[in-house]
């Protein structure tokens, strides 16, 4: 019965405007439950296509959202990078700037140390061999290294860029306050070695014959007491007489008591005199350094023979050279 039911059919009429003619449409059933099943079949295939599509869709979204935070959470930690790795490629940058001014003063300083050499040879000792720290003496390629590894935090390599900042500002201090102590020192030699240029401590001739020295004596022409400002020495006709220290010619001539003589003026009033030469080789206001040749002994003015009348002025007044003598002249004076 059931089974007529579906061959049995239905008639649908079409009735069209006033003036058109009645259609009728015979259907079985069959055809129209299949075309009603195809119709809900699609229509829950569709609805279910939708429900996924909008699932996907929710999903993208959602993962969307999701990436977006995580994306923003990486720029975040990326500029976080990059604003330390700017601030270390600052710290480093400073620290090469201290490096390189720490490399100049080292510089200025070894100068310095070649001059004070130069300057004063012998007094100041120089550095020992071997006398750098362990640390830095030993190279790492001379052992073995190891060790658990424990990278450097952010914040440790921060402290570390401003204890070595802070180490070499102390080394500048240093240096600075060395450098000082050293420029001071070598004007001290300077000075020295100009008052030592300066200072008579050198024989005005080759010969060292004292024929004469300095005090009451008899007058080699008159045999009588007389006082004698100067030391006389004999030498050979000819022989340099030298500047016994740098100075500037005060006068040179001739007279017939002192024959040609030069005197020299020096420092603090104290002038040298050089007299009986054979011919004088410098002029008034002529600058002279120390052992530098004025002229050759002679026998010209009041003299018996060849020598070399040298006197000493302090303040205008005469004094005994034997202190402005080399130091074993001195001690050869004390021992007579």
């Amino acid at each position: 019965m059931k089974f007529t039911w579906f061959q049995s059919k239905l008639t649908f009429v079409i009735i069209p405007e006033a003036n058109g003619s009645v259609v009728r449409l015979k259907l079985p059933r069959a055809a129209l439950w299949c075309a009603a099943s195809l119709m809900l079949l699609l229509f829950g295939t569709i609805c279910v296509l939708s429900v996924r599509s909008l699932h996907s869709t929710v999903s993208i979204s959602l993962k969307s959202v999701e990436m977006k935070g995580r994306t923003a959470q990486l720029e975040q930690d990326l500029h976080r990078k990059n604003a330390a790795i700017e601030r270390l490629q600052n710290d480093i940058y400073a620290l090469s700037k201290q490096a390189a001014e720490v490399r100049s003063q080292m510089e200025r300083m070894q100068r310095l140390e070649q001059d004070l050499h130069k300057l004063a040879p012998g007094s100041i000792k120089r550095r020992k061999a071997g006398g750098q720290p362990v640390s830095s003496a030993v190279s790492a390629d001379a052992g073995g290294m190891g060790g658990e590894a424990f990278p450097a935090t952010e914040e440790q390599t921060h402290e570390l860029a401003a204890a070595t900042g802070a180490r070499y500002a102390s080394l500048r201090a240093e240096m600075k306050e060395l450098a000082s102590r050293l420029g001071q020192t070598k004007r001290q030699l300077q000075e020295k070695q100009e008052r030592q240029q300066r200072t008579p401590d050198i024989w005005p001739t080759l010969s060292k014959v004292v024929t004469s020295p300095y005090g009451y004596r008899k007058d080699p022409f008159t045999k009588k007491l007389s006082f004698h400002r100067g030391i006389d020495i004999a030498g050979k006709l000819g022989d340099p007489v030298y500047a016994v220290a740098g100075g500037v010619v005060h006068s040179a001539g001739y007279d017939r008591l002192h024959g040609h003589n030069v005197v020299i003026e020096h420092d603090k009033g104290l002038r040298t005199w050089y007299m009986h030469l054979n011919s004088a080789q410098v002029d008034r206001g002529d600058p002279v350094d120390k052992g530098q040749a004025i002229g050759q002994l002679g026998t010209t003015g009041r003299s018996t023979g060849p020598h070399l009348h040298y006197e000493v002025l302090l303040s205008g007044k005469s004094t005994d050279p034997v202190p402005y003598m080399p130091s074993d002249n001195r001690k050869k004076e004390r021992n007579k």
